[in-house]
């Protein structure tokens, strides 16, 4: 036993002409004592509305028209299905798109080979600093005793490579 068509109007938030559209239509079936399954009504509504029109059963026949989509029950032949579906991923896709080029014109985006170039010239920084180091450092460092001397000197070479990477990057425009 289902609800009356006023009460399925309103839990839809709907009129009772729509409702009654809907039936005349064919997009919902009414159960057989005339009253609404709202659980089914609604999975049928959804189904059976193209892109906010109603197809007609009488169309059905006539060429270029796609058949309402009840009469496919399983979905996966379904044309309307096949077309929505195939929209919403080329609209998706659109949407990506736009946000990814507005990001690389507003300055957030790099093309990921300048990516690469600019992670190749921060790692040989890097790199050259760090290998560099001993040979500056270890003369310093024999001469010292002072464990707190030693740790500072390490600290203002490492520091000093740092700073190096730092002015790479801001010269880079990152």
């Amino acid at each position: 036993m289902g609800v009356s068509l006023r009460a399925y109007a309103r839990m839809r938030g709907c009129s009772l002409t729509a409702v009654q559209k809907a039936i005349a239509s064919k997009r919902i079936t009414p159960l057989a004592d005339g009253t609404i399954d709202p659980e089914r009504a609604n999975i049928e509504w959804a189904k059976n509305t193209f892109a906010g029109q109603t197809i007609h059963k009488e169309s059905a026949g006539t060429p270029g028209r796609l058949p309402p989509a009840s009469e496919n029950a399983s979905g996966a032949g379904d044309p309307v299905t096949s077309y929505l579906r195939a929209r919403a991923v080329k609209e998706s896709f659109a949407a990506r798109t736009a946000q990814l080029e507005y990001e690389e014109r507003a300055g957030k985006l790099i093309p990921a080979a300048r990516a690469s170039e600019y992670a190749a010239t921060f790692s040989a920084i890097v790199r050259d600093g760090l290998m560099a180091m001993p040979d500056r450092v270890s003369p310093m460092i024999a001469a010292v005793n002072d464990e707190k001397a030693i740790h500072r000197m390490l600290t203002a070479e490492v520091a000093a490579v740092l700073r190096k990477v730092s002015k790479s990057v801001a010269d880079a425009g990152l």
